[in-house]
């Protein structure tokens, strides 16, 4: 379920890079163009789309690990299926701050 999820934001997002996933255990790339693979920041940087996303995910109750050009997918264990479209819901939205940052 939460593959799907990430396929899904790759295939609507042009700021999705790249997803990876086993079980629950899942990350997602930002990039700034996904013919160059630029990272949405510098390697060990950070950017204001990063930041902003970061807050948007705070502000929308979603806590989560955001470092560099990534963020994780990492649900608890016990997660049910609503709370996982919840989640992918607000990162779905966090990711329009991403998307406007895109050179295609």
């Amino acid at each position: 379920m939460l593959r799907a999820h990430l396929l899904d934001l790759e295939r609507r997002h042009p700021s999705v890079g790249a997803t990876r996933s086993i079980g629950l255990f899942g990350i997602v790339e930002l990039v700034r163009n996904r013919h160059t693979y630029e990272p949405m920041t510098p390697y060990g940087g950070t950017s204001e789309e990063m930041a902003a996303i970061g807050r948007f995910f705070r502000e929308h109750g979603l806590y989560t690990f955001v470092r560099w050009n990534t963020f994780f997918t990492n649900p608890p264990l016990i997660v049910e299926e609503s709370q996982l479209e919840e989640g992918f819901a607000i990162i779905d939205r966090a990711l329009e701050i991403a998307d406007r940052a895109c050179k295609e």
